[in-house]
């Protein structure tokens, strides 16, 4: 089970349209995933958060040549050596997403390299399938407001009559446009108003507000039956806290924090209620794993958030399989070929259910043409 290469893929494509949340307009979808090889021929896929520009030479400049040689079974080891030694470098932060990359790689080679799924690694099956949100609903290039709610409301529809039972909408308009937290609200009205009261619906401000207009817009979700109310404020501990007090919607955050550690000081001193780590940049398989243990012995739920190719959505089914209570699928609905194309079999929907896959490693086989069809 010896690693003998670690190396990085880049992945680009421009989108026809672009789209906005909150922090930033998308013009193109872009992943950097890391490749490892054992010594018997065992390939491993795995994928890091964000640009690929830092992830990919940090990967191949650094960490290969620290885990060429490792065994592939040492993975927890791997990582928190890795967490370890990027803090002595680095000093002022650890690069969680290529932490992340690296250990899903190792997760998926090392479940192939003993023929099981890495669920089965990580304790066991809990479920073969699991209830999955349809997110979307992001901004466009409009200059009327009812022209946006419109889009968003037919958005909503489209993913009800194609079986999904619940959706996350984005709000946060004032960066991009002249409106703010009312017209927020109005957003969310046009949603629920779309697709009726029997729809569960999530709302994510991707951390636009300040405190005062986060409470503002929080005791306005309530009168549209809003399950959670995600990233609300910036991703301080402390805001969160001070929020929780004096709102009835539970608050949900979790993207933006890596490792248990962060984790930890959330449970203990905020009032968020669904943790959300994300595989690609919170630690990779190893660290979501342990935040969705903590998040039940603090008695609240993981959900983790899911925006990433055919890589991530594997990998996030591989730990809800594992993760105690009821948790989520966030299962990304806008136009994305890589994620759609990039698994050999790719991972779909049937209504609001997600089968989760129990063959070796993260379950699926990466197709090498697409792979040159989206080469940077």
């Amino acid at each position: 089970m010896e690693i003998t290469d670690i190396e990085t893929r880049v992945l680009r494509r421009d989108l026809d349209e672009r789209f906005a949340n909150a922090q930033k307009w998308i013009e193109s979808r872009e992943y950097c995933l890391v490749r490892v090889e054992t010594a018997e021929g065992v390939v491993g896929w795995g994928e890091c958060w964000g640009p690929a520009a830092g992830n990919r030479e940090i990967v191949d400049e650094y960490v290969a040549p620290r885990v060429v040689g490792r065994r592939v079974d040492d993975v927890e080891r791997v990582h928190d050596d890795l967490v370890f030694e990027l803090r002595s470098s680095y000093h002022s932060y650890v690069p969680a997403s290529v932490v992340s990359g690296v250990d899903i790689a190792l997760w998926d080679a090392y479940g192939k390299s003993v023929g099981r799924s890495v669920s089965r690694l990580l304790g066991g099956r809990r479920r073969d399938e699991v209830r999955a949100y349809a997110t979307g609903h992001f901004f466009r290039d409009v200059d009327d407001l009812s022209e946006l709610k419109q889009i968003v409301a037919e958005e909503a529809q489209g993913h009800v009559d194609a079986g999904f039972t619940a959706l996350k909408q984005k709000i946060g308009l004032a960066r991009h446009f002249p409106w703010g937290p009312d017209e927020d609200l109005e957003l969310v009205a046009a949603v629920r108003e779309a697709v009726g009261d029997d729809v569960e619906l999530m709302v994510d401000a991707n951390h636009a507000y300040d405190l005062a207009d986060a409470r503002r817009v929080a005791r306005g979700l309530e009168s549209h039956d809003v399950r959670f109310f995600e990233e609300p404020v910036r991703p301080a501990v402390d805001y969160y806290a001070d929020l929780a007090d004096g709102v009835d919607v539970a608050l949900a955050g979790g993207e933006c924090w890596a490792f248990q550690h962060e984790f930890e000081r959330v449970t203990r001193e905020t009032g968020v209620e669904y943790l959300q780590p994300d595989v690609t940049s919170a630690g990779g398989i190893t660290s979501t794993r342990r935040v969705a243990t903590l998040a039940d012995s603090a008695n609240v739920q993981c959900v983790p958030h899911v925006f990433g190719s055919a890589v991530a959505l594997a990998a996030s089914l591989q730990v809800i399989a594992a993760t105690p209570g009821d948790p989520l699928l966030e299962f990304d609905r806008t136009p994305n070929p890589i994620r759609e194309d990039l698994a050999v079999d790719p991972i779909t929907n049937d209504g609001d259910s997600v089968q989760i896959r129990d063959e070796p490693g993260l379950g699926i086989e990466i197709d090498e043409d697409v792979l040159e069809r989206f080469a940077v």
